[in-house]
C-alpha cells in the first residue's frame, strides 16, 4: 500500500469532514509497513476504509476524489503525455474505428457510435480475497466481500479515463460501468469520444 497516496486521500477527507472522520476511515497510516502488509491486515484495513467512505454518504465527492487521486494513473505530466498520444492518434485517424484500432487500451475495446467501452479482465495473483480475486489493484484484490463502486473510480475513471480528458478536454464524459469487486466479470469504463467521420 502506498502511504503517500493514502495520505492524500486522508487529507481530502479531513478537509471536508474533519479529523475524526479521517481517523475513523484511515486509522494510523504510519502503522502500515512491511511487517503488517499481510493479506489479513490489508483485507481488514480495506473493509474499514470502504465502510467508512460509504458511511459518509457523499458518493459524488468520493468518486471524484478516487478518480483524481489514482496513484497508478501517474502524475499530471504522465497523464498529459498519455493524453497527447491519444490526441495525436485521434488527429491522424480518418474515423473513430481507425482511431480505436490504433490504440492499445487493455483487454477489450468496443466502439458503439462515439462511445468507447474499455474492459480489463481479471489478472492472476497469488494472494487474493474471495471477492477481490483478479482485481488489478494491489489493495482491493484482498477484499473478501463485494463493495460499492466508489473505490473503483480510481482505476476506471482515474487511470483509464483521465488521459482522455487531457486529450479532448475536461468536459469529456467518462462513465464507470462495472468492476470485479462490485460483482462484475471485468472492469469497464465508457469514454464519450468527440465525433469523427465514421466508416460504419
Amino acid at each position: 500500500m502506498s502511504k503517500s497516496w493514502l495520505k492524500k486521500l486522508a487529507s481530502d477527507v479531513e478537509k471536508r469532514y474533519g479529523k475524526d472522520a479521517r481517523d475513523r476511515i484511515f486509522g494510523d497510516l504510519d502503522t502500515i509497513n512491511k511487517t503488517n502488509k499481510t493479506h489479513e491486515f490489508i483485507s481488514a484495513w480495506f473493509d474499514n476504509f470502504i465502510n467508512g467512505m460509504d458511511a459518509l454518504n457523499d458518493k459524488e465527492f468520493l468518486q471524484t476524489m478516487m478518480a483524481n487521486r489514482c496513484p497508478c494513473g501517474g502524475n499530471d505530466s504522465s497523464r498529459e503525455g498519455w493524453g497527447k498520444e491519444i490526441k495525436r492518434n485521434y488527429d491522424k485517424s480518418e474515423s473513430l474505428e481507425e482511431f480505436v484500432a490504433s490504440m492499445d487500451f487493455g483487454d477489450e475495446k468496443e466502439l458503439r457510435g462515439n462511445v468507447l467501452y474499455l474492459t480489463k479482465y481479471p489478472m492472476k495473483s497469488k494472494v487474493t480475497g474471495s471477492c477481490g480475486k483478479g482485481c488489478h489493484c494491489a489493495v482491493a484484490r484482498h477484499t473478501n466481500k463485494f463493495i460499492s463502486d466508489i473505490f473503483c473510480y480510481c482505476c476506471t475513471v482515474g487511470h483509464t479515463g483521465i488521459p482522455f480528458q487531457k486529450a479532448f478536454g475536461e468536459n469529456t464524459k467518462i462513465e464507470f460501468i462495472d468492476s470485479l469487486i462490485i460483482g462484475g466479470k471485468g472492469c469497464t469504463v465508457a469514454i464519450h469520444l468527440p465525433e469523427k467521420h465514421s466508416t460504419g
